[in-house]
């Protein structure tokens, strides 16, 4: 038994021994086996990229490929480079090999490569390299490298940029309006045109084709006169493979033509000091026109440079003050110069300033106060009573002070001691109401007039309110009137004496009514009559035209009426004019006068009165005739009033 375990552990041990040592025996047979350059090619690093990666159809990239060794060895096996479809790649270094790749070595190359439909539905393009094996002919060990493409649709994208130069152009200056146009899109665009507005040209710009990512400019340039011009681009265009032709355009850009108008106002706000006081001088810059003005610069004989960066746009006002220190009576003159918006450069001066200084001891101040005894007038022309107190506050006699109201002088001083004050008193008469004010001046030591100035007052014309009239009412004492009252009533009742005044009402209205119709129809007839009656003697009256070729007839002025030999021989007693009924029978018949009787008719009508007969004159036909057709017109009437 310990035999038998005995021989059984004796056998273990040399068991395992055994085959510890068969599998170190193939271990070192397999590390035999495995050729030198497998080793190599461990440290071996393989990149690719595209440009672009990003697609909207099949086409050409630019591939970039990057060999590294990172390993403790150098690589000396040949590495050649294969393509995504498996074709070696020959511009890779050596006829499409690299020799060697030492430790920390780096290779890059970079080639075109056409992708396709299939590669970018994948979204990846692969590229291999591969090192021939040592062990047999023909075999080799790959190393692949990828690099991702993303496939997206179609963009087609025109973005145009306009710049007028200038923004407001002068008459007879150049306008430039430059477009840059860029292809943001990722198809190719053809075919491009850009036309302007008429006002600027009527020609046509093309553009053959646009690249994706690529730009083009394109510039017109107009000759301007006095009226504003108007930018507004027409632009065409087509994707590469297509007929459409697709459009974009941009709002209307005005283009003004340059109307300036700069106003330069410098002031102070004093022109007289001491010496070592120090004045605020004021620069008021006034744009009323269209052009604007940048990098403005102001400059002074005196002070050299005052300003600088100042803008000025159209339409707009800029204040600047400058404070000086004034050692001596000095004159500013500020010259201004500007740069506007039409490329113009210029220099504007503004007028010349004067503010003296003086030694305090020879400075004049007075002090002017004024009052007045009304602070209305009622009346106009009214009377005013203004008192005006003058007072010397300078160091020395002020002489020859001039007192002005408004423009006239009013009072002067010969002479006005330091300290002294003068009271000044003048009634006026004032055409309306208003404001008022005195002023002083003197001439100084240096000849220089200095104005003084009084507070002013507002003196307004109020009309004068009546005063209330009182008006007196006289008391009337009320009249009482007694009625007796019968002690017994006879007569109508009550209802029946109004039945009978209504009654008696309606029959007086029927009575005016039926008179005012026959008032009317009465001054109808009078009217009628008096229209006939006239009618019929402006037929008598009336000079008949004979017609010469037919001397039995004749026509009427009016050319109304034709009368026979016949009719007109017809006894006067079957012709009935529509006078006559007027005429009384028993009217004796009045002869017609002698043509000498007729210069002077008045007396015949007087005698045909007397005799009770008729005679038919019209006075403005005797007033408007002329003297010397007098005779023959009368003359002419009888011989008518014969032949009836």
């Amino acid at each position: 038994m310990l035999r038998s375990e005995g021989g059984t552990g004796m056998s273990i041990a040399p068991r395992f021994k055994v085959y510890l040592l068969v599998l170190c025996l193939v271990s070192l047979c397999f590390a035999a086996a495995v050729p030198a350059y497998a080793t190599e090619l461990t440290g071996l690093n393989f990149t690719m990229e595209t440009d672009p990666s990003t697609m909207t159809s099949p086409g050409k990239v630019t591939v970039k490929v990057r060999l590294a060794n990172s390993g403790q060895t150098d690589i000396t096996v040949p590495l050649a480079l294969y393509d995504a479809d498996d074709k070696i790649v020959p511009s890779f270094f050596d006829g499409g090999t690299l020799s060697q790749l030492k430790v920390g070595e780096t290779h890059v190359w970079s080639g075109e490569y056409n992708v396709t439909q299939a590669q970018l539905d994948a979204g990846k393009l692969i590229f291999t390299v591969k090192a021939a094996s040592a062990e047999s002919a023909g075999s080799t060990i790959s190393f692949p490298a990828e690099a991702a493409l993303t496939y997206i649709g179609e963009k087609v994208d025109l973005s145009v940029k306009r710049t007028a130069d200038p923004e407001v152009v002068r008459k007879d200056d150049t306008l430039t309006v430059l477009y840059e146009l860029v292809n943001n899109g990722n198809v190719r665009l053809r075919d491009i045109r850009v036309r302007e507005h008429s006002s600027i040209s009527n020609k046509t710009e093309t553009i053959t084709a646009l690249e994706p990512g690529a730009s083009a400019t394109v510039k017109f340039e107009k000759k301007a006169s006095t009226s504003d011009l108007t930018s507004h681009p027409n632009i065409s265009y087509k994707k590469d493979g297509s007929t459409e032709t697709l459009r974009t355009s941009l709002d209307n850009l005005v283009i003004p033509s340059a109307r300036p108008n700069l106003k330069l106002t410098l002031t102070a706000d004093q022109t007289s000091v001491n010496i070592g006081d120090k004045a605020v001088l004021t620069l008021v810059m006034q744009n009323d026109g269209n052009v604007s003005y940048s990098n403005v610069s102001v400059k002074d004989a005196k002070l050299g440079e005052v300003f600088t960066n100042i803008d000025i746009p159209a339409k707009q006002t800029i204040t600047r003050t400058k404070e000086v220190t004034m050692q001596e009576t000095s004159s500013f003159l500020f010259e201004v110069n500007l740069k506007d918006n039409t490329g113009r450069e210029q220099t504007e001066k503004t007028t010349e300033l004067k503010i003296s200084a003086y030694d305090p001891a020879k400075m004049i101040r007075l002090t002017l106060e004024m009052s007045a005894d009304k602070t209305s007038i009622d009346t106009v022309p009214g009377v005013v009573g203004f008192t005006v107190n003058i007072t010397n506050n300078s160091d020395f006699d002020v002489k020859d002070i001039k007192i002005l109201q408004g423009l006239t002088q009013v009072y002067s001083i010969a002479s006005l001691a330091p300290g002294a004050t003068t009271t000044l008193t003048r009634q006026y008469q004032v055409s309306q109401g208003g404001k008022f004010q005195f002023t002083a001046q003197a001439v100084d030591s240096e000849k220089n007039t200095q104005t003084f100035t009084s507070n002013s007052m507002d003196i307004p014309y109020v009309p004068a309110t009546p005063a209330p009239t009182k008006e007196v009412f006289a008391t009337i004492p009320p009249v009482v009137t007694y009625t007796p009252v019968p002690a017994e009533t006879t007569g109508i009742s009550g209802s029946q004496g109004v039945n009978t005044l209504l009654i008696l009402t309606i029959a007086a209205g029927a009575l005016f009514g039926v008179s005012f119709l026959l008032f009317g129809v009465s001054t109808i007839m009078r009217l009628r009559a008096q229209r006939q009656s006239d009618s019929a003697y402006d037929h008598l009256a009336r000079e008949p035209k004979r017609d010469y070729l037919d001397p039995d007839t004749y026509s009427d002025a009016r050319g109304e009426t034709t009368v026979s030999a016949a009719e007109a021989t017809a006894p006067a007693e079957e012709i009935e004019l529509p006078h006559t009924k007027y005429l009384k029978e028993d009217a004796p018949v009045v002869e017609p006068l002698a043509e000498e009787t007729l210069v002077d008719e008045t007396p015949a009508v007087e005698q045909a009165a007397e005799e009770g007969g008729y005679r038919l004159t019209r006075e403005n036909e005797m007033q408007d005739a002329p003297e010397t057709g007098t005779t023959e017109h009368r003359s002419r009437r009888s011989d008518k009033h014969k032949n009836t």
